[in-house]
């Protein structure tokens, strides 16, 4: 369990998701992740104006569009790799670590598989270098 204020890291593939659990997030130092895809499953869903104007106001915010992204660089199905590269820069984790955990994981799928997930990892790392700088 985190306690609120502690978390370092909220790591989400849907905006509203992100700010549901934002108050857990350190206020000095704790990051989102997030995809700016809305997944609307209630009928009360807000506006997305709203969900990006508070997304907005939080200090470290890396939001894009990780479906598109996905799509574009690999496939549909690798969206998660492409969110892991974004947490990568602030996770303290070299990303070569990563990559190679990616490799171990999706090794037995076949050298495609495994080329689609590293490439869909480094999208999303370039994605949040840009955002840090």
């Amino acid at each position: 369990m985190i306690a609120r204020g502690a978390a370092d890291l909220v790591v989400s593939l849907e905006p509203m998701e992100a700010l549901r659990y934002a108050g857990y997030l350190n206020p000095h130092t704790g990051w989102i992740v997030t995809n700016t895809v809305p997944f609307v499953n209630i009928t009360n869903y807000p506006e997305m104006s709203a969900v990006e104007a508070e997304l907005q106001q939080r200090p470290r915010v890396i939001a894009f569009d990780v479906d598109a992204a996905a799509k574009e660089i690999a496939s549909p199905r690798s969206s998660n790799m492409v969110l892991l590269g974004a947490c990568a820069p602030i996770l303290g984790i070299a990303p070569d670590l990563l990559a190679d955990g990616i490799r171990r994981v999706f090794g037995a799928k076949g050298q495609a598989i495994v080329d689609a997930n590293i490439k869909a990892f480094n999208h999303g790392l370039a994605v949040a270098q840009s955002v840090i700088k």
